[in-house]
């Protein structure tokens, strides 16, 4: 079941991470970012907002500020310590291994936290379709590869999004998606004249090619109820709402130091 404004990963806790993703409810935004928007450049009352992230870290036992970058659907790494806070560089993949929180903000992308609690390394993933045609999970495991991370211990949690119920596409974008994997062409689905991608599936599968356990990989919700675009009683949607959609956070943080 569901906690109270948020999902929480089993697979993470078991190791003694928090892995969680905010559900739309329990925060005091009014319409149409009711009610735990967290994102404050969207229109709602800043203060708002920050009660609302003060909300979830709470009652998730999250006790510092995660570190937010400004996202712009690519694979630009920032490497993030200390305090946490929102930054201006731009990047959709964030990684650290002090301890410090790190969050990814969607409505509709998918959100994927990884983690090595053999390293202490963990990183934040945003992956709307551009950033999964890129191959940007890819790209964070090979971060913390790089960082000294082990592909045998390194756990992935892969967050709500729109599903392929929702998730319509053209014939280019479904062209560059199929390009991003090798295999990746049978998430992406034709129905009634239209196309539509599988993202969570497809990022699962780039991760499986890359070398991860399917015993190490959860997806965090299945099925339409998952899908963030049906399902507006827990989840924005910027497809479904458009500009007035509010935002949800993604944040992995070791237990210990958090």
């Amino acid at each position: 079941m569901p906690e109270p404004c948020f999902l929480r990963s089993t697979l993470f806790a078991s190791h003694g991470l928090h892995a969680i993703f905010s559900l739309r409810n329990g925060g005091i935004s009014s319409p149409p970012f009711d009610s735990l928007n967290l994102a404050d450049d969207t229109g709602d009352d800043v203060n708002k907002v920050e009660h609302n992230l003060d909300t979830l870290l709470r009652e998730s036992g999250i006790h510092d500020l995660p570190h937010r970058a400004a996202q712009v659907h690519g694979y630009q790494t920032l490497s993030c310590r200390g305090p946490g806070r929102k930054h201006h560089e731009e990047a959709d993949i964030l990684i650290s291994r002090d301890g410090s929180p790190l969050a990814v903000r969607v409505a509709d992308c998918t959100p994927i936290l990884l983690a090595d609690p053999a390293s202490g390394l963990i990183a934040a993933v945003h992956a709307g379709w551009r950033g999964t045609a890129s191959g940007v999970a890819m790209h964070a495991l090979k971060s913390i590869l790089d960082a000294g991370g082990s592909l045998e211990t390194t756990l992935a949690c892969i967050g709500p999004c729109i599903g392929p119920c929702c998730f319509e596409i053209g014939v280019e974008t479904a062209e560059a998606l199929r390009q991003s994997c090798p295999g990746s062409d049978i998430y992406i689905q034709s129905r009634d004249g239209s196309l539509f991608a599988d993202l969570a599936a497809m990022n699962r599968h780039q991760l499986l090619q890359a070398g991860i356990s399917q015993s190490n990989i959860e997806l965090l919700a299945n099925g339409t109820s998952a899908c963030t675009c049906c399902n507006a009683q827990n989840f924005f949607s910027y497809r479904r709402d458009g500009k007035a959609s509010g935002r949800h956070l993604a944040i992995v943080a070791p237990m210990s130091s958090a």
